[in-house]
């Protein structure tokens, strides 16, 4: 499986050629696709705040019907806690929901699809994919 980020769901919403690439090419290889809950947060808070919110929650849920959803528990929970304490991102943070994020990929090993190399990059032993 992949976890999807936020950047990579948003990308394949608004139809982007070289996202939907990405996922064609995942599913040809038998991978499922996933997200986390945090992700879906951040994507309902987005659809919530939009000009035309039932148009965007109704394309939204459509996607999001099609996808595991990885829950932020008690492993990822302390995962986020150690992350958060770590060296570099203890002096550089990359934001919260980035963290939490890759706490649940790494507790669910899965690898992160993301357009935020920047942020994602910097997780210890996170595996991190450009879609």
């Amino acid at each position: 499986m992949v976890c999807l980020d936020t950047s990579v769901i948003v990308a394949l919403l608004r139809r982007d050629e070289d996202a939907h690439a990405k996922l064609e090419k995942a599913a040809s290889r038998g991978r499922t696709v996933g997200t986390t809950v945090v992700n879906l947060s951040e994507l309902y808070s987005g659809a919530f705040g939009s000009k035309r919110p039932a148009q965007e929650l109704q394309k939204l849920e459509a996607m999001t019907s099609l996808l595991e959803v990885l829950p932020f528990g008690l492993a990822a929970a302390k995962k986020y806690g150690e992350l958060v304490n770590a060296g570099e991102l203890r002096q550089n943070p990359i934001g919260d929901f980035d963290l939490m994020i890759a706490s649940i990929a790494l507790t669910s090993e899965e690898p992160v699809a993301t357009r935020n190399l920047e942020h994602f990059s910097r997780v210890p032993g996170l595996q991190v994919e450009y879609w």
